[in-house]
């Protein structure tokens, strides 16, 4: 499956609460076989220019949301007899945004 890594499609799904039902957040292939663990912060936003939200520009030092589960979704195209994977990712909204560890100011001088 290696060489055919554009097969694997990785759908981000919220699950449904008692105020809504669930749904797809995001949806993409991979050309790598990426790794969620539960309890993980990632990063799901949508990228536009025109945004000014440091969320956008800075995808890894701000975390929206938070792996819940993941499941593996495995079906045979019965025409060419391949397997294709799916990966979906469950995943809750953190209400608010966790910026990772601040990296300290660096000033540079020169003598």
């Amino acid at each position: 499956m290696s060489s055919q890594s554009e097969n694997l499609k990785v759908i981000f799904f919220e699950p449904s609460s008692e105020t809504k039902g669930g749904n797809v957040i995001a949806d993409g292939y991979f050309s790598f076989v990426p790794t969620f663990s539960e309890g993980e912060s990632i990063n799901i936003t949508l990228a536009r220019r025109e945004m000014t939200n440091a969320t956008v520009h800075n995808p890894i030092g701000h975390k929206t949301h938070r792996v819940v589960k993941t499941d593996w979704v495995l079906m045979i195209d019965e025409r060419s007899k391949k397997a294709l994977a799916t990966l979906v990712v469950s995943v809750s909204r953190i209400d608010q945004i966790e910026p990772v560890a601040d990296f300290p100011d660096i000033v540079a001088t020169h003598a």
